[in-house]
């Protein structure tokens, strides 16, 4: 980056670190009646003193804290070569970050004293590298603060403005604030204090007034797992291809939406059109209609009849809570902040958050390059678990097994938490872990089958609507244990095993 700092503006905020007193803002040294900024240039300047001194402490603040959250002009461009040198593969050190400024920029000068010995000074003065995570908090709740007093700010400007609009538009702004810091509670409790909780939602589900859960299509699914996905936990459901991963994750989230929540469904593979023909496609066959929704999507693919179902399954779902956001290429960070502000948009309606499905982990874009891709999922695990402490809600990350499965005896290629890429990470984040596999996916592609070998046939036959989820992890029930459940992969639909169905 070698664009000059000397733009309009630049640097008319900056003054020599003695000048900058307190986590209040910046005071001038001399009385003034000017109001001072809503911003913390000392906790800025303290930042950017700690990456230079510790750059291996830049992954952990970068989800925190953007360039543009800064206050002072010539911080937000320092950050910004940061970024860039992270982005590179490259370390943000002092060294690295005056060669990527270049000499223009360095010869700037900042309130009597160039970039480059202003760079030195905040290396010298910076604290501790652990303070990192807390200075960024500090610059991004500055910037927050600074973002609603200017989206409020209209309606005592004297402009005019029609008030219910305008009410809509800061609503909205508002939420995309709030979303744009999203960071594990941590809570502090005794342990006394903790079972006084646990007896209170002992006592209120027995009353009959406990907070409600959610239940899933899968009764002993939802058995395993507490009853039904439990708020604040992050499930991970993994499967090689064709085993059911997004039939699971739209079914599961189609249920949670049907009973009076929030389900948000992150699909980063599939168009909202796909999910929706799915969902329909399932709804159908509840009411006794077969219809493929492979035959809904495709072009002239129904008969006038048909086509007259589907309209009325889309109209009878109106009112079911399921809210897609369609899109590839983004990161852990750009689905929790949509997340959060979907949730605060439809909390203001009344309707509570149930479910985030993020579809799925394998895709999601690592937020900067690195060495291995295990560190990249790291990111996505620790993000998805972020979240649903955030959020108290649970999420399903849906995830892709690797080929090692295929590698496995015609017997048992079931799959264990080594076919998973990025293992490590899911397993570490995950409060529960599950796998999908379907018996009947390796018949249809054996020779025999394809023969019609009788043998072969029969064997289908008997599970061809067979779904195994084979739970490995679980902090709330039994572990290595088996669910079955009746699939239909044509129709998107999972139910429970049930004897002739």
């Amino acid at each position: 980056m070698n664009e000059p700092l000397d733009r309009p503006g630049f640097g008319q905020n900056v003054v020599p670190i003695e000048e900058y007193r307190g986590d209040h803002g910046r005071t001038p040294a001399a009385p003034t009646a000017t109001v001072a900024p809503i911003a913390s240039v000392e906790s800025e300047a303290g930042l950017i003193g700690c990456i230079m001194q510790a750059p291996h402490v830049f992954p952990l603040v970068q989800h925190l804290v953007a360039a543009e959250h800064f206050f002072e002009e010539a911080h937000r461009a320092i950050w910004q070569v940061m970024g860039d040198l992270v982005a590179a593969g490259d370390t943000p050190n002092g060294i690295k970050v005056k060669a990527a400024l270049g000499a223009t920029n360095l010869a700037f000068d900042l309130g009597g004293q160039n970039v480059l010995s202003y760079l030195g000074r905040l290396v010298v003065m910076a604290c501790t590298p652990i303070s990192a995570p807390e200075y960024a908090r500090t610059i991004q709740q500055y910037w927050q603060l600074r973002e609603l007093a200017a989206v409020t700010n209209k309606a005592a400007d004297g402009s005019g403005f029609v008030p219910g609009p305008h009410l809509e538009r800061v609503y909205a702004r508002v939420d995309q604030i709030r979303a744009s810091f999203v960071d594990r509670k941590v809570m502090s409790v005794t342990a006394d204090e903790a079972g006084d909780e646990l007896i209170a939602d002992i006592t209120a589900d027995l009353q009959g007034h406990g907070r409600v859960v959610p239940h899933t299509r899968v009764e002993a699914f939802d058995k395993e797992i507490g009853g039904g996905p439990q708020p604040s936990t992050l499930i991970t459901v993994a499967a090689r291809t064709a085993m059911g991963k997004s039939i699971f994750g739209v079914e599961q989230a189609s249920a949670i939406g049907r009973q009076g929540h929030l389900a948000i469904y992150h699909s980063l593979e599939m168009t909202r059109k796909q999910i929706q023909a799915r969902r329909t496609s399932s709804w159908l066959f509840d009411r006794g209609t077969k219809l493929a929704y492979e035959q809904i999507m495709r072009r002239r693919g129904l008969s006038p009849s048909e086509a007259d179902h589907v309209a009325d399954a889309v109209y009878e779902m109106r009112g079911e809570h399921f809210h897609i956001e369609d899109g590839g290429g983004r990161t852990i960070g750009d689905i929790a902040a949509a997340s959060d502000r979907l949730a605060n948009s439809y909390a203001r309606k009344g309707v509570p958050l149930g479910m985030v499905v993020i579809d799925h982990a394998h895709i999601v874009r690592p937020s900067r390059a690195y060495n291995r891709e295990d560190e990249g999922l790291k990111e996505v695990a620790d993000g998805a678990l972020s979240l649903a402490k955030h959020l108290d809600v649970p999420v399903l990350l849906l995830a892709q097994c690797n080929r090692n499965t295929e590698g496995k005896s015609v017997e048992d290629r079931r799959p264990s938490l080594a076919d998973i890429r990025g293992a490590g990470a899911f397993e570490e984040n995950s409060d529960a872990v599950a796998f999908l596999y379907r018996p009947a996916y390796y018949i249809e592609r054996s020779g025999k089958y394809r023969e019609q070998n009788p043998e072969a046939l029969a064997e289908h036959a008997g599970c061809r609507h067979l779904l195994e989820i084979i739970i490995d992890k679980n902090r709330i029930g039994r572990a290595n244990h088996i669910v079955r459940a009746w699939i239909d992969p044509a129709l998107n639909a999972i139910r429970n095993l049930q004897p002739g169905v």
